[in-house]
């Protein structure tokens, strides 16, 4: 049986902000499987998959890390 955990960090850069939603296989995993760099929408309710991460992360500090500087790669890159 295939077990999803989600969890979810608001990442506020620059003015802006993206949702950084982790998801691993089993409740007890030490790293995630995935993570999606989701950004903020006019519209309630709705986003924009910046970027989906994954990875082959030796810890969560890690993988938290990519998904930061992913996330500040891309708010910059939208902001010129």
């Amino acid at each position: 049986m295939h077990y999803e955990k989600k969890m979810l960090i608001v990442h506020n850069y620059r003015g802006s902000v993206l949702y950084l939603k982790f998801y691993w296989a089993k409740p007890n995993d030490i790293v995630p499987l995935s993570i999606n760099v989701v950004e903020s929408s006019e519209i309630s309710g709705f986003g924009i998959t910046a970027a989906e991460l994954t990875g082959d992360w030796p810890n969560y500090q890690s993988a938290l890390a990519d998904a930061l500087a992913t996330a500040n790669r891309f708010i910059d890159s939208q902001l010129g």
